[in-house]
C-alpha cells in the first residue's frame, strides 16, 4: 500500500477507541502514516481529552466524597450570581486568584471561593 493521503490520515487519527480497539481485537495490522505536525496534534488531542476526562472524573469524585458541602458553579452562573463582570473572573483566574476546574470542557467554579473573593472586593 502507497501513502496515504492527508484526507486518510485525518480519517484515521479521527477513528474512536472503540473503533482502533476492535480493529486490534479482530488481529488486524495497521500501518499509519502521518507527518510530525499530525503526529503533534493526535498527540495534543489525546492530551486534552485525557485530561478533560481526569479532570471531570475527580470532581465527580470529590462531590460524591464531599456531598453537597461542595457547590459549583459555571463561568456564566459565577457572573450573574456574584454580580462580577466576565474581565473580573477572568483576571482573578489569571492572578491564579481562583483556579477552575473542567466539567464537560466548562469551567466551573467552587462558589465559596467566589464568595471570600468578592467579599475582598466589597471590602
Amino acid at each position: 500500500m502507497g501513502m496515504m493521503t492527508a484526507e486518510q490520515n485525518k480519517y484515521i487519527i479521527s477513528m474512536s477507541k472503540d473503533m482502533i480497539d476492535a480493529l486490534t481485537a479482530a488481529g488486524a495490522n495497521i500501518t499509519i502514516t502521518m507527518t510530525a505536525e499530525e503526529l503533534r496534534a493526535f498527540a495534543a488531542d489525546i492530551a486534552h481529552v485525557t485530561a478533560e476526562r481526569v479532570a471531570s472524573q475527580t470532581v465527580d469524585a470529590i462531590k460524591d466524597a464531599m456531598g453537597d458541602t461542595m457547590k459549583y458553579c459555571t463561568t456564566e452562573e459565577a457572573v450573574s450570581d456574584f454580580k462580577i463582570k466576565l474581565p473580573t473572573l477572568k483576571s482573578w483566574v489569571a492572578k491564579k486568584y481562583i483556579t477552575p476546574l473542567k466539567k464537560g470542557g466548562k469551567n466551573i467554579f467552587l462558589r465559596e471561593d467566589l464568595v471570600r473573593l468578592t467579599r475582598k472586593k466589597i471590602e
